[in-house]
């Protein structure tokens, strides 16, 4: 299948050579782009056997710092995770890590870009690329944190597409004067004060992916629409978000209000990112708090009306421990990094559980998938083209997944 990407080709030096573009202007490129490769792509992936499901809305969920063995592999340790919502859908028993440590991944997820050195160290400064350059594939050959404007990911795809999407961010706006409750990130080249939590806002920019992109924080307005503060499970807004800012609870509320693709970023106790936790307080371990929050959200997602409609969930670790540097897929280092995981090719077994009315409860597959593996799928149930290494992966979500599917 060609690669395809919203990326400039004209010879212009850099970024800050040529005004920020209009969501307008940019979202005609993507949709020119969208088109050609349409054209251009021939048959889906989908063999002639097995049609993609009619999946309209998709809502990912990203957990943090543990592999296959400490979770899938040790159920009593997070029963609700590892044993309750397997049987309720898919097991991906074989599904890793792009990279390491953290923010790398989060990117990856969302744009296809490798990990490069500074987002391997989780960006601690919100730096603009140093020397950005365009590979041919839609890889960014520059290092930094912040992406140029002519870099895309699937929230610009959707926009272009007319498609409604939504960043939801736990604690985000909780300490107002730690990061705003919309679009929250340091100012470029500043150093990033949400590296660690601090006692009621767990909110960290490294894991909230769409604010690493000029694409999206260079119109205010654009992204305080589309990165918003998560709320509470009653739907209760940070003091300081904005007067129509709505969080997920009340998003899920009817299909309508639900947008077609939610990326769902816990905070750092939630994720199971810190423990003992800062921010509020601990249950008896990472695991358990990872458990009590998607106890907690999981229902609330699957017993909306988007849900079980056409929908599907995706639950997944950002990477596995640092030692665990495992890859698949095929996956090959950027331009700028020679190690996705710094010591090794990839950010190790991590598994992933989905949940969707065209998924058999209780099915496992082995086959091998990464996170450009679900990037790549989540564009072609929108019919978007693939960005970045994106376009490279062997195989999308199938049969082995979409049981159901009919």
């Amino acid at each position: 299948m060609p690669s395809c990407s919203a990326t400039r080709t004209d010879a212009r030096p850099t970024r800050r050579s040529w005004p920020p573009r209009s969501l307008a202007v940019r979202s005609a490129l993507l949709v020119l782009c969208a088109v050609a490769c349409a054209a251009a792509a021939g048959p889906s992936e989908a063999s002639a056997t097995f049609r993609t499901p009619k999946i309209r809305h998709v809502f990912v969920i990203v957990l943090e710092n543990q592999g296959y063995a400490a979770t899938f592999g040790n159920p009593t340790a997070d029963p609700y995770l590892a044993s309750t919502l397997p049987a309720q859908g898919a097991l991906l028993e074989n599904y890793y890590a792009t990279g390491h440590e953290s923010n790398d991944d989060y990117v990856s997820l969302v744009s296809g870009q490798p990990p490069n050195p500074e987002n391997q160290a989780d960006c601690q400064s919100f730096n603009d690329f140093t020397l950005p350059s365009t590979e041919p594939n839609g890889v960014e050959g520059g290092v930094g944190c912040v992406y140029p404007s002519s870099v895309a990911n699937i929230g610009n795809q959707l926009s272009a597409a007319k498609l409604k999407w939504k960043g939801y961010m736990e604690d985000m706006g909780n300490d107002p004067n730690r990061e705003a409750a919309a679009c929250g990130h340091p100012p470029v080249g500043a150093k990033d004060g949400t590296q660690k939590a601090e006692p009621g806002d767990g909110y960290a920019t490294r894991h909230d992916p769409f604010v690493y992109f000029h694409s999206v924080i260079d119109e205010a307005s654009y992204c305080d629409a589309h990165v918003v503060a998560m709320g509470s499970p009653t739907g209760a807004m940070p003091a300081a978000a904005l007067r129509h800012e709505t969080g997920l609870a009340t998003d899920l509320s009817s299909a309508t209000k639900t947008p077609k693709f939610a990326f769902i970023t816990p905070n750092l106790c939630n994720d199971g990112h810190d423990f003992p936790c800062t921010n509020q307080t601990s249950g008896a371990s990472a695991l358990e708090d990872i458990d009590a929050f998607l106890e907690t959200w999981v229902p609330k997602i699957t017993g909306s009306e988007a849900f079980k409609k056409n929908g599907l969930l995706e639950i997944i670790f950002d990477e596995a421990g640092n030692s665990e540097t495992e890859a698949c897929c095929g996956e090959t280092p950027g331009p700028a990094s020679p190690f996705p995981g710094i010591t090794g090719p990839g950010g190790g077994r991590v598994g992933a559980v989905l949940l969707s009315p065209f998924i058999k409860p209780g099915t496992v597959s082995s086959v091998e998938y990464n996170h450009y593996s679900s990037l790549a799928t989540w564009e072609s149930l929108f019919g978007l083209p693939r960005l970045a290494d994106a376009a490279s992966v062997p195989a999308i979500f199938g049969p082995d997944v979409f049981t159901a599917a009919g």
